[in-house]
């Protein structure tokens, strides 16, 4: 079961490893990233912050969609990371579990806009947000387990 996908372009981070897998209780961190899955450098270093006791996957987007689909996987308890909304979009169109999709970091980049202290969007970026909730997950932003977290609505509120 995917307890939560989080869209986050530092994917694995202190914030991940001691508050969001604990808060969770997710025993398998998967890291849907072509490009980070294809680094080796820096597939080793995000190893580093694997936490004891849970699983660690560092997939291809093409390759999570096939874990995160397979029946054998069903009874993990998965946080899911992803790092841009384009892969968030294709990973949600492809996988009827993910029902909660956390915007936890984008960075500032020309045409974005800040809705929070660590999340900027651009066009793009709603138009994606805007279909995956379209297809039946919640989109919201939350930086930390125990902040409030802010609607896709509320973040779109932000931006205007």
């Amino acid at each position: 079961m995917i307890r939560q996908m989080r869209i986050d372009n530092r994917l694995v981070h202190g914030e991940i490893v001691a508050l969001w897998i604990p808060n969770l209780g997710a025993d398998t961190l998967v890291i849907a990233d072509t490009a980070f899955a294809n680094n080796q450098i820096m597939s080793m270093a995000a190893r580093l912050a694997k936490p004891k006791n849970c699983d660690f996957e560092i997939l291809s987007v093409e390759d999570a969609i096939t874990f995160l689909n397979d029946p054998a996987n069903s009874k993990k308890k998965i946080l899911l990371l992803c790092a841009t909304f384009d892969n968030a979009l294709t990973l949600v169109k492809s996988c009827d579990d993910i029902k909660d999709v956390n915007v936890g970091g984008a960075t500032h980049a020309e045409g974005t806009k800040q809705v929070s202290l660590r999340v900027y969007l651009g066009e793009k970026d709603v138009e994606n947000l805007k279909e995956i909730e379209s297809l039946g997950s919640r989109v919201f932003q939350q930086t930390k387990p125990d902040e409030k977290a802010m609607s896709l609505n509320e973040m779109l509120g932000k931006i205007k």
